[in-house]
């Protein structure tokens, strides 16, 4: 029995609205990206904090969680549904590329909130610093995500970005 899924005829909707909610909660994430450090330091220092930075703190907490739920469950809907191939129009390299962009980004989406979760609840600092460390890794790899894709949409002329818009379509 082979233990990869096979390929699919395009991205399942579930997927596809796993990929955006993805996008709009790291956005979220980078809103609201001081209000956590502002909680941070004040919850391990004792220090008074107003109902803004511990709501919008709490808020970075709640969609770093999500992130990793979404992150996980992609990756089982990618495997048990299979990925649609990757296009034959593409040279062999853009292909590697993509590959393994793909798997440092979802190494880093289930890795960083993981830190965080651990930094937040345990207070352990050396997690939170690992936490902070990754997100430059994780802007780098999504603006290299983002050029692949319009790479091969406008460059290798593969209509790959209709895949991630249209549940199915290959």
């Amino acid at each position: 029995m082979s233990t990869t899924a096979p390929h699919a005829k395009g991205w399942s909707t579930l997927s596809v609205a796993l990929h955006w909610m993805i996008v709009v909660l790291i956005v979220v994430q980078l809103i609201d990206h001081e209000w956590m450090v502002d909680l941070w330091r004040k919850t391990r220092r004792a220090a008074p904090i107003d109902t803004t930075t511990v709501t919008l703190g709490w808020v970075h907490i709640i969609a770093g969680s999500l992130i990793l739920a979404a992150a996980l469950v992609r990756l089982w809907d990618r495997y048990s549904h299979g990925r649609p191939p990757y296009p034959v129009d593409e040279p062999s390299w853009a292909s590697w590329l993509a590959r393994i962009t793909h798997v440092l980004i979802y190494a880093i989406l289930i890795l960083m909130p993981i830190a965080g979760l651990i930094a937040w609840f345990g207070m352990i600092g050396e997690a939170g610093e690992i936490h902070e460390f990754l997100w430059t890794p994780l802007l780098v790899l999504i603006g290299l995500h983002v050029a692949g894709a319009l790479a091969q949409q406008f460059w290798f002329k593969t209509g790959v970005l209709k895949r991630i818009f249209v549940p199915g379509t290959l």
